[in-house]
């Protein structure tokens, strides 16, 4: 088992003030009068709960926390997209169905969710010395792994590139497969990212690549970077599930690259097709997205609610995604032995989102998307 320090991915993700017209402290037992056995107690004297996840993995999720506690919730698998329409439908009707969401657009969660008072963030008291600071508000459960992928069959010296500017090339046009940026705010997100905390690292990798400094006329070294990958035509799909089956597939004399969760890795071993990580590639193998749980303010269930974000927070709570990939914020949680990517050992070659920045993030989201659409036409 492979200890999760996250001190050496030197994670960017630093805690925000959080206002909101809903308050953590009016949901449930108050973090004064707060004792783990005292929120399990009172969480057995609540309704059902259902919880929302991006991953499939929330429906054993759900199970194990049952079994543990005796608390009945229900888990279902929703993209991060339908995940936000929910919440914000059923906070505006009144009708609060959904208790507890685990949602990887952080900038829509601190520029909209929280502030509106559609959700709420509740960190668990007893879990401070075991979840670093920064991962607390909002209370930010894992970090999911997107990684670029080749197919290793094929290419089996490594990765055929090094740099991320040279999928702009013409030997890799129409050979890219990535999820549909359109569909995914959480790639939108990341070019803003790179753009507004890691653009010196995307011109650097340009002249190490290139041999001569970028010239643009666009904005930053990203946003040319960006302009150059969308007029490439590369394959987008309505997820990641179908980029892994592109890429391995067999029989292929030039085969894709293609961005996608570390997850898939297992769906490449469960069904036959080649993938490996793209280690050493300039200047990210890819992004941790981080997940952050959000309590519905409206909730019938507040204390059961809780309860399942610190389960979430804990190791054994999240053990079904650490097979995934997926890395805990919490310290002591361990990685499986038997995760399929292997991406733990590239964890440190990843780019890592600025909290601090999500706000610009989501600013700027409608600006991103037309630019995709006017470069890939």
């Amino acid at each position: 088992m492979k200890t999760m320090i996250l001190a050496t991915t030197a994670l960017a993700l630093g805690g925000v003030l959080l206002s909101s017209t809903a308050n953590a402290q009016d949901l449930g037992i108050s973090d004064s009068d707060y004792s783990l056995d005292a929120l399990i107690e009172a969480a057995r004297q609540e309704e059902p709960i259902t919880v929302i996840d991006a991953t499939g993995k929330i429906v054993t999720m759900a199970e194990n926390f049952t079994e543990k506690y005796g608390v009945q919730a229900t888990g279902v698998k929703m993209s991060a997209s339908e995940q936000e329409q929910v919440i914000t439908r059923e906070a505006q009707s009144n009708n609060v169905r959904t208790d507890v969401f685990n949602m990887s657009n952080l900038p829509s969660v601190t520029s909209q969710i929280l502030p509106q008072g559609f959700g709420v963030s509740w960190f668990p008291p007893d879990l401070a010395d075991e979840v670093p600071e920064n991962y607390r508000n909002p209370a930010i459960t894992s970090l999911n792994p997107w990684v670029w992928a080749y197919n290793d069959a094929v290419y089996t010296d490594g990765c055929p590139i090094d740099n991320m500017w040279a999928l702009t090339e013409p030997d890799w046009k129409g050979r890219v497969a990535i999820p549909d940026p359109l569909l995914r705010n959480e790639t939108m997100f990341w070019f803003n990212q790179l753009a507004t905390n890691s653009d010196d690292k995307m011109a650097e990798a340009y002249e190490a690549y290139f041999g001569e400094p970028l010239e643009t006329d666009e904005a930053s070294a990203t946003a040319e970077w960006v302009k150059r990958l969308a007029a490439n035509q590369p394959v987008v799909t309505k997820g990641d599930s179908d980029v892994g089956p592109i890429i391995g597939a067999p029989g292929q004399e030039k085969p894709f690259m293609g961005l996608l969760s570390a997850a898939i890795f297992r769906h490449a071993d469960r069904d036959g097709y080649s993938m490996g990580i793209c280690e050493g590639l300039k200047p990210f193998v890819g992004q941790l997205t981080p997940r952050v749980a959000v309590i519905a303010a409206g909730t019938d269930s507040p204390n059961a609610a809780k309860l399942f974000v610190h389960y979430m927070m804990t190791g054994e709570g999240m053990a079904p995604q650490l097979s995934d990939g997926k890395i805990s914020t919490n310290e002591n949680a361990v990685m499986p032995e038997d995760e399929h990517s292997g991406v733990f050992d590239v964890r440190d070659q990843l780019h890592v989102t600025d909290s601090a920045t999500t706000a610009d993030d989501f600013a700027k989201l409608q600006d991103w998307q037309d630019f995709w659409i006017v470069n890939n036409r």
